[in-house]
């Protein structure tokens, strides 16, 4: 007897039913009596119904090929495991002795786990056994099932009695079973009472002791990321997704963290496009695509060890001990994500150094109803006292651990003392200016600060911009506050002792918690009071929003701190008091501040560079079709060697006359050039 028979024979309905439904399983018995044999050999099995054929081997029934066109377990595979199951004489009717459940899923160790999903999909897998509302476990005579109950969803898992982590199976699409499954085997080891598993991100940089990428998997990486070019605006297909969430999950790919997220990102981005999300924006799509091959082309030419761990990065969390630091907060912002990610995250600077720092309290989902940023704001602990009274003090925090980026460790080993209020007095921080570690902090000139905002997000492969900045403002003159109808954003001139102004702003977004309503309902509430004093500095975070620097206020200095999103007294953001606001916003201020002048030489090399970006995704949204070229791409290198940008002519031109194997690699190379320029003309906006 083939080696194959008692391998599908032993499958039960239980295993069958997780990967399908019941309704599949009840026809597929019916229809098991109509499976004709054509061959059931050591290496392969084929069986024929319904003038469907099916392929069976080694690799198991997951891995199975049916000529039908379903896209998930048909009932032509199963019809032919019922087959199999009649043909061995039924033997797993019932196990010869009960199977030890709890030892079975002993094997299932730490060890075991990461080397089946790694470290990214143990993550996902313990988030999502922490998001289960209730589990059931149930075990029958050969196979284990495991039902974690979500809010938006029920994953059903089996677990057979025999059998690697492969054998683990469930209908959940290919991209996202190992954490599913991982998520299962940790709820039944629960269930059976075995200590939990955890993930220690600081053991990551232990893990990694020697930098080498394997140049056969970066091969295949560059190749799914043309294609994705090449097929993914035209006719974007799960395939396509699914292949490039195997390889950002993969272990190698684990080792280049910036790597992996970005091919997460483009599955993403993907997937947004062929269901027709309307948060799709396909700039994005190619700015992603872009970095993801020149990061490749980057690593794969690259022998230095030191530059290669830069453009690896850093694994999430990884912490360093820094010793005992004193801080100063500078407050505190909430955050949403377009994904669902909530959170609040204290900014702190260390005035000796000037070094910046953040402490985030977040969570993934905002499917976690528990979880409140505000509540936890104000009473969840963290190194010992609350992230509100922290974000607002001088304080020593003892045994600090930080990331590279500036991230501080949460963990219960550190410990904040000596906390003080703090009190922001304008000859104090006045000082900071003069100060060289605090100088990039602080600032009285906005040609100064423009200047230092421009270093600090200038584009590199090397390392991700930052995400944000925080910085301190020292204005002279504080015009009135202003909203513009048309693109829904509250506008704030600020002047420094030059006479040159710079303008802070904040979208009026009222979508999920509504942060943006509420900032601009606080600052009204701060600043319409005519008996309240006007502050002296302001706190601003920097940050790049489609290719522009912009400014958004974050708190308040005058006789204390006021931060936005955590005022004492502000408007509760419902429709008639935001409009009321609205309403007392909409002034002039002309009269108190010059308005920004239009920057023609920026606004039309601007426009030239989004030209590009539009050509390459019509370009690629035509298939990368030979006529779209001359219609699309020869005008653009004209155009752009008449515009004294010759490199990037270049670019366009070498696009234009690739092979066929190789548009996708050149179109990507141009579009790269296009975002790098963008980024440098992504300067803060100074004028008279």
């Amino acid at each position: 007897m083939s080696p194959l028979v008692p391998l599908y024979a032993q499958i039960d309905d239980a295993a069958l039913e997780a990967m399908a439904s019941k309704g599949i399983v009840r026809r597929a018995r019916a229809d098991a009596t109509n499976v004709q044999f054509e061959s059931i050999g050591t290496d392969e099995i084929v069986g024929t119904i319904e003038g469907a054929t099916v392929r069976l081997d080694a690799k198991g029934l997951a891995k199975a090929r049916c000529t039908c066109p379903a896209a998930t377990l048909c009932r032509h595979k199963v019809a032919v495991v019922f087959a199999l199951r009649t043909q061995a004489g039924e033997p797993a009717a019932a196990p010869a002795a009960d199977i030890d459940w709890p030892a079975r899923l002993a094997a299932f160790d730490r060890k075991v786990l990461l080397k089946a999903v790694g470290k990214t999909g143990l993550r996902e897998a313990l988030r999502l056994s922490a998001l289960a509302e209730a589990t059931n476990v149930d075990a029958g005579p050969l196979t284990l099932k495991v039902v974690l109950r979500l809010k938006a969803e029920e994953i059903e898992v089996a677990i057979p009695g025999q059998g690697d982590f492969g054998s683990v199976v469930s209908s959940l699409p290919e991209r996202r079973r190992p954490a599913g499954h991982a998520a299962a085997i940790l709820a039944a080891r629960r269930h059976f009472g075995h200590d939990a598993i955890e993930l220690d991100d600081t053991e990551a940089a232990s893990d990694q002791v020697m930098l080498a990428p394997d140049p056969a998997l970066l091969g295949v990486m560059q190749d799914v990321v043309c294609r994705a070019y090449a097929q993914g605006f035209a006719v974007p297909s799960r395939a396509l997704e699914e292949r490039l969430m195997l390889l950002a999950v993969s272990s190698r790919a684990e080792a280049m963290p910036r790597l992996s997220a970005t091919l997460r990102r483009i599955a993403e981005g993907l997937e947004q496009r062929r269901a027709r999300n309307v948060n799709h924006d396909p700039v994005e799509l190619l700015r992603e695509l872009a970095f993801a091959h020149a990061l490749l082309f980057a690593v794969s030419q690259t022998k230095d060890d030191a530059r290669l761990r830069k453009l690896a990065g850093t694994v999430r969390a990884e912490y360093e001990p820094i010793g005992d630091v004193e801080l100063i907060g500078l407050g505190a912002t909430m955050f949403e994500t377009i994904t669902g990610a909530v959170g609040v995250t204290g900014h702190f600077v260390e005035p000796a150094t000037g070094r910046r720092f953040t402490a985030t309290l977040a969570r993934s989902t905002t499917h976690d109803t528990r979880f409140d940023p505000r509540e936890a704001y104000r009473t969840q602990a963290v190194w010992g006292h609350t992230l509100a009274r922290l974000s607002s003090s001088t304080f020593r925090l003892a045994g600090a651990q930080a990331s590279s980026s500036g991230r501080l460790s949460l963990s219960q080993t550190s410990r904040a003392e000596a906390i003080q209020p703090f009190k922001p007095v304008r000859e104090l921080v006045a000082t900071w200016t003069q100060e060289a570690s605090l100088a990039a902090l602080a600032h009285l000139s906005w040609h100064g600060l423009a200047d230092h905002l421009s270093r600090s997000f200038a584009p590199t492969l090397d390392a991700p911009p930052p995400s944000a900045q925080p910085v301190v403002l020292l204005p002279s003159r504080i015009a009135p506050v202003a909203f513009d109808d048309l693109s829904q954003r509250l506008r704030w001139p600020l002047m420094d002792a030059g006479g040159a102004w710079i303008s802070l702003t904040l979208d009026h977004d009222d979508e999920g918690r509504g942060l943006g309503a509420r900032r601009i309902a606080a600052l009204e509430a701060a600043l319409g009071d005519g008996g309240s004093k006007r502050p002296f500095a302001i706190v601003a975070i920097a940050r790049l929003d489609a290719g522009k620097l912009v400014l958004e206020p974050m708190a308040l200095w005058s006789d204390s701190q006021i931060a936005l999103d955590f005022p004492e007294r502000a408007a509760a953001p419902g429709k008639d008091v935001v409009s009321r606001i609205m309403a007392g916003l909409r002034r002039t201020v002309a009269q108190f501040a010059p308005p920004p002048p239009a920057d023609v030489t920026v606004r039309q090399t601007a426009q030239l560079l989004q030209g590009g970006v539009d050509a390459l995704i019509g370009f690629a949204e035509a298939g990368l079709h030979a006529s779209t070229r001359e219609r699309l791409l020869a005008p653009l290198a004209k155009t752009y060697q008449l515009a004294s940008l010759p490199p990037l002519a270049q670019l366009v031109s070498r696009t234009i006359a690739s092979r066929d194997s190789d548009t996708s690699a050149a179109a990507l190379a141009t579009a790269q050039g296009l975002f790098t320029l963008q980024s440098f003309t992504s300067r803060l906006q100074v004028w008279t």
